[in-house]
C-alpha cells in the first residue's frame, strides 16, 4: 500500500512541477516578432526578447543625458529610462520628447527583457511576424550606418527578413539595450565638468 501511495505522491508532484516550469518553445515553431515603425526606420522586434510593450504615457526630459535619451517614464509603479529607437539604429531621431518642431510623441514603449530599467521608444506597431528558425539561413543582412562611437546599428540590426514582400531588419533588442547602458556608465564615469 505505501508503494502506491508513493506512486501518488511522486505523480502529483510532477504534475505540479511541470505547472511551475516555463513553456518550453517547440523546435519547429517559428519565433514570433512585432513589425514596428521607428522614425523612418521599419523593423521586426522578437517577442521573446521584450518584457512588455506599453502605451507611451508622459516622458520627463531629462537636460545632459547620453545620446538618444528622451527622458524617464513612469510604467507600473517604477521609472524607466526612455530611448529614441529611431536614433539609435540609424534612423531619423526625434529633436525631443518636449519640442513640438519634433514631430508626434513616440506612441508605445518597448521594455527590454534582460533589462527591464530600459524602455525602446517608437511610433507604431504595424502588425506581426513569423521569423525564420535559427536552422534556417537568414534571407538577406541589413546594411546601417555606424554612430560617431562606432556603434551603429548593424550591432543592432543584423539580418532582413521580407514581410509583405518588402525586407524588414531584425532588431536585437538586447543589443540596443546593452549599447545604452554602456553609453550611461561611460557618461557616470566623466568628471562632472565634462558632462
Amino acid at each position: 500500500m505505501t508503494s502506491l501511495a508513493d506512486r501518488l505522491a511522486a505523480l502529483r508532484d510532477a504534475f505540479d512541477a511541470s505547472f511551475a516550469a516555463p513553456a518550453l518553445p517547440c523546435a519547429d515553431e517559428p519565433a514570433r516578432a512585432l513589425a514596428i515603425r521607428a522614425g523612418d526606420r521599419r523593423l521586426l522586434a522578437r517577442i521573446d526578447e521584450l518584457a512588455a510593450v506599453e502605451p507611451c504615457r508622459r516622458i520627463v526630459p531629462l537636460a545632459g543625458g547620453p545620446p538618444g535619451l528622451l527622458g524617464l517614464a513612469g510604467l507600473r509603479g517604477r521609472l524607466v529610462a526612455v530611448y529614441d529607437l529611431a536614433a539609435l539604429v540609424g534612423g531619423r531621431p526625434r529633436a525631443g520628447v518636449a519640442d513640438a518642431a519634433a514631430g508626434p510623441a513616440p506612441r508605445w514603449l518597448l521594455v527590454c527583457a534582460e533589462s527591464p530599467d530600459v524602455a525602446l521608444a517608437i511610433d507604431e506597431i504595424e502588425g506581426h511576424a513569423s521569423l525564420p528558425r535559427a536552422d534556417e539561413a537568414p534571407r538577406g543582412r541589413a546594411r546601417d550606418g555606424e554612430d560617431e562611437r562606432g556603434e551603429g546599428a548593424g550591432d543592432h540590426v543584423q539580418e532582413a527578413v521580407d514581410v509583405d514582400g518588402a525586407p524588414r531588419g531584425v532588431l536585437r533588442v538586447s543589443a540596443v539595450a546593452a549599447t545604452v547602458l554602456r553609453r550611461a556608465q561611460r557618461g557616470a564615469e566623466r568628471p562632472r565638468g565634462e558632462r
